[in-house]
């Protein structure tokens, strides 16, 4: 375990399982390079990493390890997750509600539609052995980028049980969920560039991702309130999807005074209650 210069108390906590428990501690070097350090101190077959906002199930592990071992084609499984906030409120299997995971090969998905939770990411070493460690240069969305590089060479196993829960907060703020899409976009950047050959055949998967990308980035920007940045993105958005419903229905909004944005808001919020 890697203790990234805690104060609430984990460190003697820690210090309490010491034997049954290997930690060291570091300040300040970032998420990437602490998942290094520990799997390069790491000696196990298998790789699984619990973030401090995550929380696993009890069988998770068992389960996953299971898996894998009844199937040698998938090189790292993952499974449906619970979204929790502050407030206790919570969603119940979030994955499956939004999105349609699967197994196989997954990279073109994951591309254009991510569905895996770190909170529930599970790993041969051989992951990190073919595609490399994080990349430590990048600060957020540093695991959607592994993920990716890990898909180009081995297929995924999903699990369709939820094993784990994760708290949702951790983009709350304005700047923090700019930083994460901004990382996003030079990532899916870095990845056309790295293998033209491949998208190069594949132009509707770029024009899928982007257009994903964009048009969630956009909405995080029109729930904080920013309508004018949220117009600036979703007009990126609309570059790769012209005809998109859902992205002019958003950017007309967003020239709406706010107070009708507002009641808008709540006579929605209203119906969707009354279903």
């Amino acid at each position: 375990m890697v203790d990234g210069g805690s104060t609430d108390g984990t460190l003697e906590v820690l210090k309490q399982q010491e034997g049954k428990i290997t930690f060291f501690r570091q300040q300040g070097k970032g998420v990437s390079q602490a998942k290094n350090e520990a799997m390069g101190r790491s000696k196990g077959e298998y790789i699984t990493f619990l973030d401090a906002d995550d929380l696993w199930y009890p069988d998770k592990l068992k389960i996953q390890v299971d898996f894998l071992n009844a199937h040698p084609e998938y090189g790292f499984c993952s499974s449906d997750v619970d979204f929790f906030n502050e407030k206790g409120i919570m969603v119940k299997g979030a994955i499956s509600q939004e999105k349609k995971p699967r197994s196989g090969n997954v990279f073109d998905e994951l591309l254009s539609n991510n569905f895996i939770s770190s909170a529930t990411i599970f790993l041969r070493r051989e992951c990190f052995d073919k595609a490399g460690v994080f990349n430590e240069k990048i600060f957020y969305a540093e695991d959607t980028d592994m993920w990716l590089r890990i898909a180009k060479y081995f297929q995924l196993g999903y699990i369709p049980r939820v094993l784990s829960k994760y708290r949702v907060h951790a983009l709350a703020r304005t700047q923090q969920f700019d930083k994460h899409y901004a990382s996003l976009e030079r990532i899916y950047g870095k990845l056309i560039k790295d293998d033209p050959k491949y998208f190069s055949k594949r132009k509707s998967l770029i024009r899928k991702a982007y257009y994903n990308l964009y048009r969630r980035w956009a909405y995080r920007y029109f729930e904080a309130k920013d309508y004018k940045s949220a117009r600036q993105i979703y007009l990126k958005a609309l570059k790769y999807q012209p005809f998109s419903f859902i992205c002019w229905k958003y950017t007309l909004a967003t020239f709406l005074p706010e107070k009708i944005i507002h009641k808008l808001r709540v006579v929605k919020a209203k119906t969707r209650s009354e279903k």
